[in-house]
Parts: C-alpha cells; sequence; structure tokens
C-alpha cells in the first residue's frame, strides 16, 4: 500500500517539495518545502481515519491524493509563498 504522495512543482521561479503522508491517529498531513524549510502544512483528522485505513485501501488512498492535489492547487493559484525574508543566521546572497 502507498503511505503518501511527493510532488515537486516549481511556480514563480521557485521549487516547492509537496509531501502528503498517513500519520497514525492523525490522519493525513501535507507539509510544503522550499530549500528544506516547511513553508505550509496542512493536517486534517477524519472520523474513523484509522478503521478507514485499514478497512478500504481505495477510499483512503483516495482523500490522500485530494488533499495532496489541493495543496499543490494552492501553490499554483499563489496562496502557498515561499518565505520572503532570509532564514535567521543566513547571509544574503551577494550579487556579481
Amino acid at each position: 500500500m502507498v503511505s503518501g504522495f511527493n510532488t515537486d512543482v516549481v511556480f514563480e521561479g521557485t521549487l516547492f517539495h509537496i509531501q502528503t503522508e498517513a500519520r497514525l491517529k492523525a490522519g493525513i498531513e501535507t507539509a510544503v518545502y522550499v530549500q528544506g524549510a516547511v513553508v505550509h502544512s496542512l493536517k486534517t483528522l477524519h472520523p474513523g481515519f484509522l478503521n478507514l485505513a485499514a478497512g478500504n485501501e481505495r477510499e483512503f488512498m483516495r482523500l490522500l491524493e485530494e488533499q495532496h492535489r489541493q495543496v499543490i492547487a494552492r501553490i499554483r493559484a499563489g496562496e502557498i509563498k515561499p518565505p520572503s525574508t532570509p532564514a535567521p543566521g543566513s547571509a544574503p546572497l551577494e550579487k556579481t
């Protein structure tokens, strides 16, 4: 059984890595990474999640994929953006 999805999306010159996984007792979690840093996260609890995961793999995978695709659509719509300032402790890029 597939336990999640990983997709890379380039939007406006930024590479986003989207990772969606099943989490025991937590439902479905999607994290969006830019240069290794989490810039967005979505956690969804579903009633009866553990029973669904064990008993109906097709429906479980549909929910996982649906959340993954929704987050990708939000990136492509410009709703999820990378941080606009450098991370603390990082040096600004120098132009040469």
